[in-house]
């Protein structure tokens, strides 16, 4: 990704930056107010119920975003209401004197942050999508946005002593997100972003995504879970200089990943999965808990890069990214759920049973990432190499297009109608099915409804090549595309 990317990029990079930024916040401060009502046991289960709660927000926006399509709904009230429950929500926390009233705004604020999450994920992929760097920007995306995010955590736990200075502050970064996110969202939205021309990504590729990241979270759970119960306990502020280490391995990890069109992403992340369960053992056996806490950093700034990006780049290539974008840090969240009282019997159990625990998670996982690679070995599904070939075929469209142009300059025979068809079709990689049905538009004045009956297939089938047409050409509408071409004709003339 260049500086170009970046700059067009930095909306994205902002908002999912700010998300990072309030979820991580939001929970820190929800613990912290927690402690004062229970103990270290209950900090951790209260964690538990917040970060579980917030799934069903990651999910909600594919299904809120369809429905105000199918209403004609304007989709900008809905963050704009969200928006402002998070605030309600950010105050009560800091207000409310009782564990229920604590717990209560926690679920709720838990569940519109994972709106946001989801929304804020998906425009993100759809955007480096849409350039020409290839679909190995996300991982720099999310890593940037990350360390941004952490690093805003730090200065808003260390640097704003006032508590009710601190709400401000994570008010004003929740107003800034949702005027973002109010303003992102577009007649396409993610959902109806389809995959054809790039690949099309089978759901079982995302179960065993799904998978891998459940298991892994099992192991950084219970690390997380282990500095919770030292922070609650008040024998280490991890809001110190540890986290800077957290924000910088994000950034690192989204660069890491995104070499060689991402194919060291999983071995990557396998050897990091290696040394945070020898961190595991180590906090467990009694060892430095600060060097078990700097590992820990290291480590968890790697898997939370690894989780963003792997589900927003699965995303790009199904029919719902809207609905795959955000699934990382769904996922994430409800195995941290499920896991939270099995981490914490593990993490009071004696050595042998954490070693055992520890070395069986690894092995499953490994065998978990192997039958994913077996599978990609086989052929079964080109989801993750068809990140190469996106780059590769932006790259050549843009060769080709060069070449195209030089050729015309020096030619003197006009094409026929089909040439220029055949041409235009293959300068902007339509599938043979887009060019047949761009060929009916270009004669046609009639209705969606009866260029559809004529071709022989659904309106939405129909506006599907639309809109695949309009993203690969830059243009908007039918109208837009059919305009588009006859410029582009007379150029080429």
């Amino acid at each position: 990704m260049n500086i170009n990317s970046i700059k067009k990029l930095s909306g994205n990079i902002i908002a999912l930056a700010l998300f990072y930024f309030i979820f991580l916040c939001s929970e820190y401060m929800f613990d912290n107010r927690m402690a004062v009502f229970t103990d270290s046991n209950g900090v951790v289960m209260a964690q538990s119920f917040i970060l579980g709660s917030s799934v069903p927000g990651f999910l909600s926006y594919y299904f809120i975003d369809r429905l105000c399509d199918r209403k004609n709904f304007n989709k900008k009230i809905i963050p704009c209401i969200s928006g402002a429950l998070s605030l309600i929500c950010m105050i009560g926390i800091y207000l409310t004197g009782n564990y229920a009233g604590e717990l209560l705004f926690g679920i709720i604020l838990f569940i519109v942050l994972g709106y946001f999450g989801s929304l804020i994920h998906t425009q993100a992929a759809l955007a480096v999508k849409r350039l020409d760097d290839g679909l190995n920007g996300i991982t720099q995306l999310a890593g940037i946005s990350y360390g941004i995010g952490i690093l805003l955590q730090l200065v808003h736990n260390n640097l704003i002593a006032d508590g009710m200075c601190q709400v401000i502050f994570l008010a004003a970064a929740m107003i800034i997100m949702t005027v973002f996110c109010a303003g992102s969202l577009c007649e396409v939205c993610g959902y109806t972003c389809f995959a054809e021309g790039y690949g099309y990504a089978p759901k079982k590729l995302g179960i065993i995504l799904i998978l891998i990241v459940f298991v892994m979270t099992f192991v950084f759970a219970t690390l997380d879970n282990a500095v919770t119960l030292v922070h609650a306990a008040g024998s280490v502020d991890i809001g110190q200089w540890p986290r800077i280490i957290l924000a910088y391995s994000g950034i690192v990890a989204g660069f890491l990943y995104s070499a060689d069109d991402n194919r060291m992403m999983d071995f990557i992340m396998y050897i990091v999965l290696l040394l945070s369960t020898t961190c595991l053992i180590v906090i467990s056996c009694g060892g430095p808990f600060m060097i078990g806490l700097i590992i820990f950093y290291l480590s968890a700034g790697f898997f939370s890069v690894y989780f963003a990006s792997r589900f927003m780049i699965f995303a790009c290539h199904t029919d719902k990214p809207a609905l795959w974008a955000g699934m990382g840090r769904a996922v994430n969240n409800t195995a941290a759920v499920v896991v939270a009282g099995v981490s914490l019997c593990i993490m009071r159990a004696p050595q042998y049973v954490t070693m055992i625990t520890g070395v069986l998670l690894f092995a499953v996982t490994s065998v978990i990432v192997f039958a994913y690679h077996e599978q990609l070995r086989r052929g079964d599904t080109e989801i993750y190499s068809s990140v190469a070939s996106h780059n590769k075929e932006n790259v050549y469209r843009k060769r080709q297009a060069d070449d195209k142009a030089e050729i015309t300059v020096y030619e003197t025979v006009k094409m026929t109608d089909d040439e220029l068809l055949e041409l235009f079709v293959q300068e902007f990689h339509l599938t043979p099915r887009e060019g047949e049905v761009l060929d009916y538009l270009l004669h046609s004045d009639e209705s969606m409804q009866d260029v559809a009956k004529q071709l022989a297939v659904s309106r939405a089938a129909l506006y599907r090549h639309i809109a695949n047409m309009n993203e690969k050409t830059q243009t908007k509408a039918r109208m837009g595309l059919v305009q588009f071409y006859y410029s582009w004709t007379r150029e080429k003339q």
